[in-house]
């Protein structure tokens, strides 16, 4: 992958970070009632928190595909591969790169995020923001749709508190359950598979009720508990995103697979980005919070 590349696609693959992954429960849903009760969607409800709620970390082999067009117009296509790393309430971590190399770093915590351009050997660039000086103008200008203290409820591997839901439907054309969630900047939308009790998409509005992103989820596989055996906790093994928009017009999309899944231990500085600065040998950081969004 070639630095201009990961240069033009830093945007197109913080989708990756922003709804990838839905960590759902075992078979297990019923079949669906008519009409939709609050007796069956409590049940979804509880399975789901049954099986996410002993998920403190999620850590993955992740291939990366992606279809996108850039600030010129041009369509273009891409791979990588990488590691996506998540500790629950608020870490994350995803590296993108090539033949052993890594190109993009994206990292975010309960008090800053950061973004990594590693593609130029001579002149690696980080650039650092406080969570508390993030704003929805200013996360858009680097290519963050959502809050990344939203990040993990999106991926699906935080319980779903039944206090805190605003709405919930049944989806005729998709024979899916949703379940509506707020977000700090707006909502996010948990489309359930009700005879599995999985998502199968998870779709992030904005305050206005705008699509930012889809998030299709598929191929479920076993979590490894940290000896590597399988958990019984699903995981999604494919997911694609496409994001809303212009972007969805022109068919862009990131595709991400997982290969051995697991809660293996995870090391503290992936996410510390001052321990980053360091290890990745950084020659210029660039402070969000001091640019103009």
């Amino acid at each position: 992958m070639s630095g201009l590349a990961i240069n033009r696609v830093i945007a197109a693959v913080l989708l990756v970070a922003m709804g990838v992954i839905g960590v759902g429960c075992r078979s297990g849903g019923g079949v669906r009632p008519s009409p939709l009760n609050d007796e069956f969607v409590a049940q979804i409800i509880e399975s789901h928190n049954e099986r996410v709620g002993s998920i403190d970390r999620l850590w993955a082999r992740v291939s990366v595909r992606i279809k996108g067009t850039d600030a010129r117009g041009d369509g273009f296509e891409e791979q990588g591969e990488g590691h996506l790393q998540v500790t629950r309430p608020d870490q994350v971590s995803l590296t993108i790169g090539k033949l052993g190399e890594t190109y993009f770093a994206y990292g975010s915590s309960s008090d800053r995020y950061w973004m990594f351009d590693l593609s130029d050997s001579d002149r690696r660039v980080a650039l650092v923001g406080g969570i508390e000086n993030l704003t929805p103008e200013r996360a858009d200008e680097i290519g963050l749709s959502v809050h990344p203290g939203d990040l993990i409820s999106s991926l699906g591997i935080e319980p779903i508190d039944p206090e805190r839901v605003i709405e919930t439907r049944w989806d005729q054309e998709s024979d899916r359950i949703v379940i509506s969630l707020p977000s700090r900047w707006g909502i996010t939308e948990y489309w359930f598979d009700p005879d599995r009790g999985l998502p199968g998409l998870v779709r992030n509005l904005d305050a206005e009720g705008g699509v930012i992103a889809e998030s299709e989820l598929s191929r479920y596989k076993s979590l490894q508990d940290d000896q590597r055996r399988a958990s019984g906790v699903l995981v999604p093994g494919k997911v694609e995103i496409a994001r809303g928009g212009a972007e969805a017009e022109n068919g862009d999309f990131v595709r991400i697979e997982l290969s051995e899944p697991s809660q293996r231990a995870i090391r503290g500085m992936v996410y510390n980005p001052d321990r980053l600065v360091r290890a990745y040998r950084i020659h210029e950081i660039v402070d969000l919070d001091a640019t103009d969004p």
